[in-house]
């Protein structure tokens, strides 16, 4: 069993410590075990990764909600890349099967949840320097277009959890059948985030907040944890300060809520808030 140091806070959003970790595959296995007979898995072929999906849906809906997972276990230690994403916490998982929605989807990020027949193109940037990279985000579109046809909807509500919030904005910003917007515990401002833990700045990913021309009309709501050390809500605040117009952008800090901690048990009432412009 592998043992470790405590880590310190800036090792943040993947790096939440390797001790006593179970494999890749055991992680697989207990998200499984979660979904059982709820959601039906499958992995979605796009140009550059299969990626790992949870789906349901009772029958053709106009909406697809589609959770975005988190960046998972990214760093094993403070210097050390873990060499398999897959999260310990799939929190955007629970949340998806707390959703009463008639139509919902789970997407993991790349290389989360793949055996080594799936693991195509998979390599360390992906969960690290490129997490919010270009590649990354044309597969996810690609991903939820095939998620979209699969459920016969024509509209999505995206949902993202931490990292998975950042992608689901940046993807947010370049669909025209988005509905709305959630994230949650969400690096919203990457800059911003990177600035505020003193380390090196995410330049070969892309910053939702450098896209609010595109996001300023898609309906949105952010929720940050007041008690979040991870991404406080300060991150949020910074995203919605270099919006253009708050018109469609609301954030809500949730007293007792940290980064994992607190999201599942109010996710009945969350779940159901439909963000819209005013």
């Amino acid at each position: 069993m592998m043992k470790c140091r405590l880590l310190p806070l800036f090792a943040i959003l993947p790096a939440l410590a390797a001790c006593a970790v179970a494999t890749p595959a055991e992680r697989k296995a207990n998200a499984e075990i979660l979904a059982t007979g709820n959601m039906v898995p499958a992995y979605l072929q796009t140009r550059q990764f299969d990626l790992y999906s949870l789906s349901r849906a009772n029958g053709p809906q106009d909406l697809l909600v589609v959770y975005i997972e988190g960046d998972g276990l990214a760093w094993a230690r403070i210097d050390e890349v873990s060499p398999d994403p897959t999260p310990v916490t799939p929190t955007a998982l629970r949340l998806a099967l707390a959703d009463g929605a008639p139509a919902v989807a789970y997407l993991a990020r790349p290389c989360q949840f793949t055996d080594e027949a799936h693991r195509r193109n998979c390599r360390t940037a992906l969960w690290t320097s490129h997490r919010y990279g270009e590649d990354v985000v044309a597969a996810t579109g690609e991903a939820l277009d095939m998620l979209r046809r699969r459920a016969g909807a024509q509209r999505l509500g995206l949902v993202g959890f931490s990292g998975g919030g950042a992608i689901a904005a940046l993807v947010a910003a370049r669909r025209n059948d988005v509905a709305w917007l959630k994230t949650v515990a969400a690096p919203l401002d990457t800059s911003a985030f990177t600035g505020h833990h003193g380390v090196t700045p995410l330049v070969s990913s892309l910053n939702p907040a450098d896209m609010g021309a595109a996001l300023g009309d898609v309906p949105q709501l952010h929720y940050a944890g007041a008690d979040d050390k991870i991404v406080p809500p300060l991150i949020g605040q910074s995203y919605m300060a270099r919006l253009p117009s708050r018109r469609c952008a609301a954030l809500q800090v949730v007293a007792g809520a940290g980064h994992h901690e607190g999201w599942e048990k109010n996710w009945p009432v969350f779940g159901a808030e439909t963000p819209a412009c005013r």
